[in-house]
């Protein structure tokens, strides 16, 4: 997967706004919601699979000053976006790294971010409660993720989504084992 994200890396924001346009506006929408509710200026803000900083870039649109921003990616050509688009901004950091399998040097986020990663993963369910662990108490975990779609979308969607990306929609089940997340029934409810 790595080898095919290094591969899309110069082309990603371009078909990232397509998918989004066809097929995630409000959830798109309902993040900046929940970035405007939650970002304070004292926030420590953690991206799990930051790719080229779309997060960030959300961040500095919604005039948000937060305290500090760590984007981590598996993929060096993703990561060269980011670092070229926002490497002025003095309180933003990103790193190489594997978000299903990190260290714990002791830093703790007010706000954990991870976008349309879920859906590549093997094991969701393990990604999301070992996250937490990263959070300060009272912290937030906010997930955006390719889920089933609906029937009309199931048709060419699911097909395109695992030969072109890689990517399964995770399953209802799955979001329900997620530990000591809110599920608002709009997004994770499987509809038909």
């Amino acid at each position: 997967m790595q080898k095919l994200y290094s591969m899309l890396a110069a082309r990603y924001d371009s078909f990232r706004r397509l998918w989004v346009l066809l097929t995630s506006r409000q959830a798109e929408r309902d993040l900046d919601s929940l970035f405007l509710s939650y970002v304070t200026p004292e926030s420590a803000i953690l991206d799990l699979g930051c790719g080229t900083g779309v997060n960030v870039g959300r961040l500095l649109r919604l005039r948000l000053r937060f305290r500090g921003y760590e984007g981590i990616d598996f993929t060096e050509s993703m990561l060269a976006q980011p670092r070229k688009k926002y490497g002025y901004v003095r309180n933003v950091t990103f790193s190489r790294g594997d978000v299903t399998a990190l260290e714990d040097a002791g830093r703790r986020y007010d706000l954990i971010v991870s976008t349309y990663v879920l859906s590549h993963l093997r094991r969701p369910v393990a990604f999301v409660n070992d996250a937490q662990r990263f959070l300060q108490p009272g912290g937030r975990l906010l997930l955006l993720f390719y889920s089933r779609p609906r029937r009309w979308l199931r048709f060419w969607m699911v097909p395109l989504g695992k030969v072109l990306l890689r990517a399964d929609a995770v399953r209802h089940s799955e979001v329900a084992s997620f530990a000591n997340v809110n599920r608002p029934p709009r997004f994770t409810e499987e509809r038909l």
